[in-house]
């Protein structure tokens, strides 16, 4: 009886996360998912608390996301703007004590391609600046982040295969070292 229990729960927790589902919460027009969480003791409730709230547009984006602590208090929040092709405009994320914006990222594009990605602090002081370069597929092939005076901190290189699957991506430090090698293989 104990099995059927959990094989029940299972089943509704992956219910649950079918439901939001980008598809499904277009489909069913949701506006937000607040999850609450109740403990158990005894088999009675002992306490329940929100753990988490997001509220989605139109097209089924996330624009804001909440997450609590067991006592209530909030622990992440973030805010998130779209552009007409449902590619990330601005990320917003707050302070959890104040409640004020803590970061924020600004992303820019050239038709469905980024180009770059300004990252400020609270205060709107630029932190750091990305810069994105694709191929004619709109494939990614140059990332390069730069500190807020523009010097160089990182650069990310990216290679394909022939069907468009990336392949690798190396990491050079300021000084041009290679310092990291990403290989991706994939399984048909």
């Amino acid at each position: 009886m104990k099995g059927l229990f959990y094989l029940f729960f299972f089943i509704s927790g992956i219910n649950c996360m079918l439901a939001q589902s980008k598809k499904d919460v277009r489909k069913y027009k949701l506006k937000s998912c607040t999850v609450t969480v109740t403990d158990m003791k005894d088999g009675s409730a002992s306490k329940s608390f929100r753990e988490s709230f997001e509220q989605y547009d139109k097209h089924g984006n996330t624009i804001e996301s909440e997450e609590f602590g067991k006592e209530g208090n909030l622990k992440k929040k973030e805010s998130m703007r779209f552009n007409e092709n449902d590619d990330p405009l601005e990320e917003i994320n707050y302070d959890e004590k104040s409640g004020e914006i803590k970061k924020r990222r600004i992303t820019s594009y050239e038709g469905k391609n980024p180009v770059s990605e300004i990252e400020y602090d609270g205060r709107g002081q630029m932190i750091e600046r990305t810069s994105f370069q694709c191929n004619s597929f709109g494939e990614k092939v140059l990332e390069a982040t730069y500190d807020a005076a523009g010097k160089l901190l990182k650069k990310s290189v990216f290679s394909y295969d022939r069907n468009g699957f990336r392949t690798e991506k190396k990491t050079y430090n300021s000084s041009g070292s290679l310092i990291q090698v990403k290989k991706y293989s994939y399984t048909f």
